[in-house]
């Protein structure tokens, strides 16, 4: 029995076994396309640049094509010796050609074979660490990847329709058995070790099959690690902008919340030790009611300094773009909460804010400030007089009419 199934996958993979190979239409096409990309590349700042690309689009032009379009533009004579040298290479194809290696060979090989492709040499030559030329082998590797084609040698197919008897996988496992036993027959004790030789051919046709898949993918590797790149690059940008704009709120709404519980605790604390010390004959409870209530109001407003820019011309500023830092070269007013959605305003005193905000003052300041005083193009300090008022609504502090803030311009 291991005798028969040993032989049954022998048979198979040395009928089967076949790399795929690149057939010599596709060869072909792939110099043509070749060829269009070189023209390409060696017309760029010609006027003809563009007519060639109108007529003769890349991967659908064969030689001939390109050779008329040169020809009756005129005074291309080195282009022309260019393009009929790429077209001698369709000479150089090969039976057992495969993709990876035919890949290799249009793209890189022959830009450094000085001796067999003179002109292709010197085309590389005087464009040798151009970033232009680097992209034009790049995309061209691609491309011949992309357009190549490879199919099973005409050899490996069984013919559908014929009169030739066809041998099954069967009859040649029992002739091959046959022969086996009879070398046994005739060698001795070398029959058994022939055993040996047919499961090291077996071991040896798999590694051979393995390393064929793994040439075939190599492009495919190369494709894959560019949008491996591409993928990893957009997650990225996706994080870091998920991240970043309303970070600043979200930790002064945390430091908000962590003054409450611990004003909270410390309330509670005091409630206890009066509970403990209380007097049933006095009319205690009322009073520290009262009291309590009325410090427990008291922590509701937290007192937190925030800094904003520019508002908008409805007099109102975005939250999102709110700061818990002064930012020189940016910040113009000074906010601080009087309440959870509550805040008075005013002009920052630092004079980098009065310089920006007089740089524009009607965008700057007059939108959420009335002035005392007449605007001075002399200006330099800006005084607030009394402190506007804010509320935050749907994630704006709205400034009301009667709440701006007012200013004086000083000199």
């Amino acid at each position: 029995m291991i005798h028969k199934i040993t032989l049954f996958f022998t048979v198979l993979l040395l009928c089967g076994f076949t790399q795929a190979q690149v057939s010599k239409e596709s060869y072909d096409k792939a110099v043509d396309l070749l060829n269009c990309r070189t023209i390409e590349i060696s017309l760029q700042g010609n006027e003809n640049l563009k007519k060639f690309q109108q007529q003769c689009p890349c991967g659908e032009v064969n030689n001939l094509q390109i050779n008329q379009f040169l020809t009756s533009v005129g005074k291309l004579d080195a282009t022309i010796a260019l393009s009929n040298e790429v077209e001698s290479l369709k000479k150089s194809f090969k039976v057992n050609w495969e993709k990876v290696d035919v890949v290799s060979f249009l793209s890189e090989i022959i830009f450094t074979d000085k001796a067999k492709y003179q002109k292709i040499f010197a085309f590389a030559e005087k464009r040798k660490g151009k970033l232009e030329f680097e992209n034009y082998k790049a995309g061209l590797k691609t491309d011949l990847a992309n357009s190549l084609t490879e199919s099973l040698p005409l050899d490996t197919v069984t013919p559908s329709n014929t009169n030739i008897p066809q041998t099954t996988l069967e009859e040649k496992s029992s002739e091959l058995e046959n022969k086996i036993n009879t070398k046994k027959e005739d060698n001795g004790l070398l029959g058994g070790f022939a055993d040996y030789l047919i499961i090291i051919s077996i071991l040896l046709s798999v590694i051979a099959l393995f390393l064929g898949f793994r040439k075939q993918s190599g492009n495919e590797n190369e494709v894959s690690k560019e949008i491996k790149s591409y993928v990893r690059k957009k997650i990225d940008e996706t994080n870091w902008n998920r991240s970043t704009p309303n970070s600043n709120v979200g930790l002064a709404e945390l430091r908000d919340a962590n003054n409450r519980i611990r004003d909270l605790e410390t309330q509670i604390e005091k409630i206890k030790s009066q509970l403990n010390n209380f007097n049933p004959n006095t009319n205690y409870t009322a009073q520290t009611t009262q009291s309590t209530s009325q410090e427990v109001k008291q922590t509701e407003v937290i007192s937190q300094t925030f800094f904003l820019s520019t508002p908008n011309s409805d007099g109102s500023f975005n939250e999102s773009s709110s700061s818990s830092t002064y930012k020189d070269g940016a910040t113009i007013y000074r906010f601080t909460k009087i309440g959870s959605n509550r805040a008075t305003f005013q002009i920052d005193e630092k004079d980098a804010s009065a310089r920006l905000a007089l740089q524009y003052p009607d965008k700057n300041i007059d939108p959420v400030c009335d002035a005392v005083n007449a605007f001075n193009p002399k200006a330099t300090r800006i005084t607030t007089v009394e402190l506007g008022e804010a509320d935050l609504q749907n994630g704006k502090w709205v400034v009301d009419r009667n709440k701006k803030a007012k200013i004086r311009y000083e000199n």
